[in-house]
């Protein structure tokens, strides 16, 4: 009998999900096979891949845009402190 979802531990589902990056031609059925789970818990886990890949990109790209604000900033405060020098 094959092992649900929620039976996966986090190391498990992580482990799961590096395996099924890696190995992209394989089919869900085959990565099923492999660790004994159902071929839907294959494809959640590729859902929740796909998912924490985008918002890892969305947060990159925040962090990107926060790190560019703060250079701007800084160079603002250092034109201020040269205005006030004068």
């Amino acid at each position: 009998m094959k092992r649900d979802t929620y039976f996966l531990t986090k190391a498990e589902r992580a482990f799961i999900s590096q395996y099924i990056m890696d190995n992209p031609n394989l089919t869900q059925e085959q990565i099923g096979d492999h660790f004994n789970v159902a071929k839907s818990t294959i494809s959640n886990l590729k859902k929740e891949t796909k998912d924490r890949e985008h918002y890892e990109r969305k947060i990159s790209e925040l962090l990107n845009s926060l790190n560019k604000a703060a250079d701007t900033i800084f160079k603002l405060q250092n034109e201020i402190l040269k205005l006030k020098r004068k």
